[in-house]
């Protein structure tokens, strides 16, 4: 009974109150269920909050997130296939009151249509400002990403394998990620090393010039200089830089170009 009912909980995505209310009929009915729905899905009773250099920070961890989501559906998912994770961070405003912010870790299932409505928060920074460095806010993470990468994740006596299939961050997050200039920079495009031009207030790039592509090796290798702030976390990941981070279609499109045309 209790297993059917995380199942329900799970697939349904059922509230706090709604589920305590439900277990408390149950429970009433003389069934043996907990009355709690943080004990039905065997919450942690505590984590590890980690204090940064300008904010604090905990982590989830994949094993933990991951491992109840795949025993849900684990009749339905094609052994064959290599689950591909998408991974997103962004920074968020608690309240409009306030200058605390969240810069949470998403992830992904982006190949498998059971898991892909999961968005699954790995780790949540916590600050007045952004974090002061890419590399010790996303450490833990890369640590934890690194070994599912490399040794897969077993449940229920079969091992699942991953592999990273994209990177999708707003401009701003992106950069911070890459530790590369912003998209306001001389040199802040992602997918070409075209130097920009200041004009009406305004970085701009003319569409008639055919500049270099940026490449895997040319971003390990840092050749366009002016490109670059530093080494960026994600060089030690096995994936393709600039092909896996990809550019952000909601912002680029969507709030960006076609916006723009609306107005004209």
């Amino acid at each position: 009974m209790i297993k059917f009912d995380l199942g329900y909980y799970l697939h349904h995505k059922v509230s706090h109150n709604c589920a305590n209310s439900i277990l408390k009929i149950m429970k009433s009915e003389g069934l043996q269920v907990p009355s709690d729905e943080r004990t039905l899905i065997k919450t942690p009773q505590s984590h590890e909050i980690v204090n940064m250099d300008n904010g604090s920070y905990i982590h989830f961890g994949l094993k933990q997130i991951l491992t109840p989501i795949l025993k849900k559906d684990f009749n339905k998912i094609d052994f064959n296939n290599v689950l591909k994770l998408g991974i997103n961070i962004d920074g968020l405003p608690i309240s409009k009151s306030s200058k605390n912010q969240l810069w949470p870790i998403l992830l992904s299932i982006i190949n498998c249509s059971e898991l892909s409505n999961f968005v699954i928060p790995i780790g949540i920074f916590q600050g007045l400002t952004k974090p002061s460095s890419v590399t010790e806010y996303f450490h833990p993470f890369l640590l934890d990403i690194s070994i599912l990468l490399d040794s897969g994740l077993c449940v229920n006596d079969k091992i699942f394998k991953f592999e990273i299939g994209h990177i999708v961050c707003d401009s701003q997050a992106k950069a911070f990620l890459l530790n590369v200039k912003g998209h306001n920079g001389y040199f802040g495009c992602s997918s070409c090393t075209q130097e920009g031009r200041y004009l009406q207030n305004r970085m701009t790039y003319y569409p008639d010039i055919d500049a270099p592509l940026r490449s895997n090796e040319s971003f390990l290798n840092k050749v366009n200089e002016e490109y670059h702030k530093g080494d960026s976390p994600l060089e030690l990941l096995p994936i393709n830089i600039v092909n896996n981070v990809c550019l952000d279609y909601m912002h680029n499109i969507c709030l960006g170009i076609t916006k723009r045309l609306v107005e004209f």
